[in-house]
């Protein structure tokens, strides 16, 4: 066989090893980037106008390269001497609805949880015209 096909074809072989090997590292890298996050949050300051704190895990799945996501968080909040849980989960294109649940029934609530170390509770998970209504914020520790 002439020595210049014999080239090629080990050229060509180099080639698709060199293309599969940097396919296989960019998937790799690809995964790692869109791979779940988790975080434990404890926040203190106040709820229903009563000193309070909550705590529990953050997970967040990313969804794009962009940075948004699916967040879905599920901890304990104790606000006047009453525990209770409190889950809540979304996309970060919104706030997350969600629910806090006490000795005393359950509450829908809207959450923002990523605003400059701080989280914020409003009243009511479904949104509405009005303006929604603070009642809890708190400073969070992000771990």
């Amino acid at each position: 066989m002439p020595r210049f096909i014999l080239r090629s074809q080990r050229s060509l072989q180099v080639f698709m090893f060199r293309s599969l090997l940097s396919g296989f590292i960019a998937a790799s890298l690809c995964a790692n980037a869109f791979a779940q996050q988790a975080n434990r949050l404890d926040c203190q300051g106040q709820f229903m106008q009563a000193q309070a704190t909550v705590s529990g895990t953050r997970l967040f799945q990313a969804t794009s390269a962009m940075g948004d996501g699916f967040v879905r968080f599920q901890g304990s909040i104790s606000a006047g001497g009453v525990v209770g849980e409190i889950n809540y989960q979304g996309y970060t294109n919104t706030s997350f609805p969600g629910i806090v649940r006490g000795p005393l029934g359950e509450l829908a609530i809207g959450v923002l949880d990523n605003t400059d170390g701080r989280m914020i509770i409003y009243q009511g998970g479904a949104p509405s015209i009005w303006a929604p209504q603070a009642i809890g914020e708190f400073i969070c520790n992000w771990q």
